[in-house]
């Protein structure tokens, strides 16, 4: 799944609300042929009914919560792994428990156009985020550039 991480799926937003970020990231996905135009209702309608925030401070002290939202593969044109880092977190249901709400730093998108691979790339992606060495996390999350992210990201990724 490295190949499917580039600087240019990494965006830096400042969307205060969960309606704001999935208009941005739809209509910027959309725009470069990644999502089809339904995808967006279907986010939204899928984190209402399958929350995707996770708390990584369970993993170890000092990283973010994250999100992993992602749609069926119809919706989707080419399989990659968007990144969203937010200037202000955003606020998304936990997935262990839906009547928590979670301030989420970062989302990981896994856009995946193969249905059959998704609990394989979905469970790799989780291993990578919850499973890599705390202080390669903690870089991770501490990256200021798309490019870095990029770097960062894909090693655990290898690994995981």
């Amino acid at each position: 799944m490295t190949d499917l991480i580039t600087p240019e799926l990494v965006y830096f937003l400042n969307t205060p609300t969960q309606a704001a970020f999935f208009k941005t990231i739809s209509t910027t996905l959309v725009d470069q042929q990644i999502m089809a135009p339904a995808g967006k209702e279907a986010l939204i309608t899928r984190e209402q009914t399958f929350p995707s925030g996770m708390q990584l401070n369970e993993v170890a002290d000092g990283l973010p919560n994250i999100a992993i939202p992602h749609l069926e593969g119809e919706l989707v044109k080419q399989t990659r792994l968007v990144v969203v880092h937010f200037a202000i977190p955003v606020a998304f249901k936990d997935l262990a428990d839906a009547s928590r709400i979670l301030p989420v730093n970062w989302v990981f998108m896994l856009m995946n156009a193969e249905p059959q691979k998704q609990p394989e790339r979905m469970a790799q992606l989780i291993r990578a985020l919850t499973q890599s060495p705390a202080a390669q996390l903690k870089r991770l999350f501490a990256a200021k550039k798309a490019v870095q992210v990029a770097r960062l990201l894909t090693p655990l990724m290898t690994e995981a």
